[in-house]
């Protein structure tokens, strides 16, 4: 019997030094080349953030999920296909339902034997997720008929996606970028086929954990027909596009953050600039000099100027920060936040 809430995530490992992933983590290994062997191992820390990435993007859709952690890549996210064939061998042996593996490998070597491997795992009824490669319509392995191919587009949703059993690569996932957790408790955001795959698993464990019956015997065949069921009654489900201020409220707002934002942004990058030079374009742009690699540090700045932190940046969604109206707006909703949960504090002493 599988525990329906476990994940092999076969990737660079995960942060074991972050405590909020950590307890997720129900153990592991690493399989890596030396001298043309293959050595296994039981440290899987990750250094290079991707496995980190794809695991919080997981629990962003469910929380209760738990990792088994097979660390096949390296500190530059390179691995090799005999890696990759180790690794679904360990998961024979693995009573886990489900694999996720957000890489793609650029030659075919052991296609038969790994086609070989995910049929022996898909007759255990297990599931396999991959992601294809990034701007590409079809990868390998990910269009190997005995797993479940995912490629990404901009939904601007954790949980709208399009499915077809029939095609194959089956899944359509957002690929937007998420802000979540990336090496040494820091956040970057993360886009592409790799977070649509996580989100892609993390939405298949949040769905089948809320149908009743014998899931964990739910074959593949019948997770594909159940799958695309489900996508077709929910394809007219669109997600809530925040209202940016403008005129007047945009300009009061610049008042009382602009000078904040052009702080942090000079702390930042170095950049000295005119805002409502970029009112109507990209906030994260080179104009700015704000990408997703340093945007954790340009909202650090920004709390430290504003004497402020937020209690959880997951909050921080792509959407609210694209253009500098959606951040003024995002951070009065902040304050708002802030100043309501002050009053009921002070209201609770009082009483």
């Amino acid at each position: 019997m599988y525990d329906m809430k476990q994940v092999v995530v076969i990737d660079t490992g995960i942060d074991m030094k972050n405590c909020n992933l950590s307890k997720h983590v129900i153990g592991g290994t690493e399989f890596r080349c030396l001298n043309d062997q293959i050595l296994e191992d039981h440290l899987y820390q990750d250094d290079n953030g991707h496995g980190t990435m794809c695991a919080d993007t997981i629990l962003q859709v469910y929380d209760e999920a738990l990792f088994y952690v097979i660390k096949i890549a390296n500190s530059e996210g390179k691995t090799s296909t005999s890696l990759l064939r180790k690794a679904l061998f360990k998961c024979l042996s693995l009573n886990i339902k489900y694999i996720c593996i957000s890489l793609a490998v650029t030659a075919a070597a052991y296609q038969q034997e790994l086609f070989d491997i995910t049929k022996r795992l898909v007759d255990q009824n297990k599931l396999i997720f991959v992601s294809i490669k990034n701007n590409s319509q079809s990868s390998y392995p990910a269009n190997l008929p005995t797993v479940i191919g995912v490629a990404g587009q901009p939904f601007l949703s954790n949980e709208l996606f399009s499915f077809s059993a029939r095609k194959e690569i089956q899944a359509i996932f957002d690929d937007s970028p998420l802000f979540v957790y990336t090496l040494a408790n820091r956040f970057a955001f993360f886009k592409g086929t790799s977070k649509a795959n996580a989100l892609c698993v993390g939405m298949s464990l949040k769905l089948i954990h809320s149908v009743k019956g014998n899931c964990e015997r739910m074959t593949f065949s019948e997770f594909n027909r159940w799958f695309e069921d489900y996508s077709l009654r929910h394809q007219e489900d669109r997600p809530h596009v925040p209202i940016i201020s403008n005129g007047d409220t945009h300009y009061n707002l610049l008042e009382v953050f602009g000078g904040k934002i052009k702080k942090a942004i000079s702390k930042t990058t170095n950049h000295h600039i005119d805002l409502d030079s970029i009112h109507d374009g990209p906030f994260i742009s080179r104009l700015t000099g704000i990408n997703f690699n340093n945007f954790y540090d340009f909202w650090l700045h920004l709390e430290n100027e504003l004497n402020f932190s937020l209690t959880d940046h997951h909050r921080i969604n792509i959407q609210n920060v694209c253009s500098l109206p959606a951040l003024l707006n995002f951070l009065q909703e902040v304050v708002d936040c802030r100043n309501v949960c002050k009053i009921a504090n002070h209201t609770k002493v009082q009483n």
